[in-house]
């Protein structure tokens, strides 16, 4: 067999996202075309785009979606807004995907492939780092992050059931004594549902939710949440929910919907319910409707905040390889 690493414009990689006309698996939200595009766009300044295509006798059987900067080579995008990252592969074809990239890279002259925001089963964590030591390069898997997901039972009973009682308990009281306000309800917009001022409510409830969302969502990260919900509309997969106190909106959750696991993005509420649980309330609605629709998964991502252990989220560490590459 023979393999080859063809360099792609990033704007080519849409071509690849055809999930009924190749066998590629595209693992997370945060490595599809239109979210690496959106993320260049924003910030992608002084970087030099480098996707790969690998390929095994003319066919692709995996993409590196790389920059490249001073000799560092690293995955378009970041831990700042990217909660995973990870190749795109043929399943079953991993390993040898992994000895061709490198052994591209290798040739180019690469000095450093830095790879972050990994989770333990991604690519990058197993197979890459493998062939990177069985070549006696030097690496090492550092955890940096943990993020909590919850394997979703089929009917809402069992997920009730699954909650520690004294979990249940307090998120029942919290429940009730919201309701005590006005009825709840919970909407969710899809896609195009989804406008400019929608989105400026949602702006407003980040920032009133927590000081450090707030100093997060400068005018060029709000640049690049229109950008970024922008594509992820044009993809299906975007929800943007509210939860009501009566008339009133609360709290809201931005989220994506791929591959029946629910990507909790971010969240905020209004303040005048800063002291009532809206904000989490919010997060057991989507809770329940990812289960009344279905879904496999709800993915809280990276973050360690105490509510995901209470509403049932496993924990997940999340890793970081520096892997210094030898000359070919």
């Amino acid at each position: 067999m023979t393999y080859s690493v063809i360099p792609q414009s990033l704007e080519n990689l849409s071509c690849y996202y055809a999930p009924t006309q190749n066998n590629l698996r595209w693992p997370s939200v945060f490595v599809l075309p239109g979210w690496l595009a959106a993320w260049w766009q924003s910030f992608g300044a002084g970087y030099t785009a480098q996707p790969l295509l690998v390929c095994r006798d003319g066919e692709v059987i995996g993409i590196a979606p790389l920059k490249i900067k001073d000799g560092e080579v690293s995955f378009i995008g970041d831990n700042s807004v990217c909660d995973y990252l990870d190749f795109i592969t043929v399943p079953g074809t991993e390993d040898v995907f992994a000895a061709a990239l490198l052994d591209f890279l290798s040739a180019r002259g690469v000095e450093i492939l830095r790879l972050e925001t990994l989770r333990p089963d991604s690519v990058a964590a197993v197979n890459i780092t493998r062939e990177a030591r069985q070549r006696g390069w030097e690496n090492g898997l550092s955890l940096v992050e943990t993020s909590f997901e919850i394997e979703l039972p089929s009917v809402l009973e069992e997920y009730t059931a699954s909650l520690e009682s004294r979990h249940r308990r307090d998120i029942e009281r919290k429940v009730r004594r919201l309701e005590s306000v006005a009825p709840l309800c919970f909407e969710v917009l899809r896609d195009s549902e989804i406008g400019d001022a929608e989105l400026e409510i949602f702006f407003h409830m980040m920032e009133s939710s927590r000081r450090d969302k707030a100093s997060f969502l400068t005018e060029e990260m709000r640049a690049y949440f229109r950008c970024m919900t922008s594509e992820m509309s044009g993809y299906g997969l975007l929800r943007l929910a509210f939860l009501y106190v009566g008339v009133a909106q609360a709290a809201s959750i931005l989220y994506f919907d791929y591959n029946n696991r629910i990507y909790l993005y971010n969240s905020g509420y209004a303040a005048q319910y800063a002291g009532m649980n809206a904000g989490l309330i919010s997060k057991l609605y989507a809770i329940r409707r990812a289960v009344v629709d279905g879904k496999k998964v709800f993915d809280f991502i990276k973050g360690p905040e105490s509510y995901k252990a209470r509403f049932g989220g496993r924990k997940i560490e999340l890793y970081r390889c520096d892997i210094v590459i030898s000359r070919a």
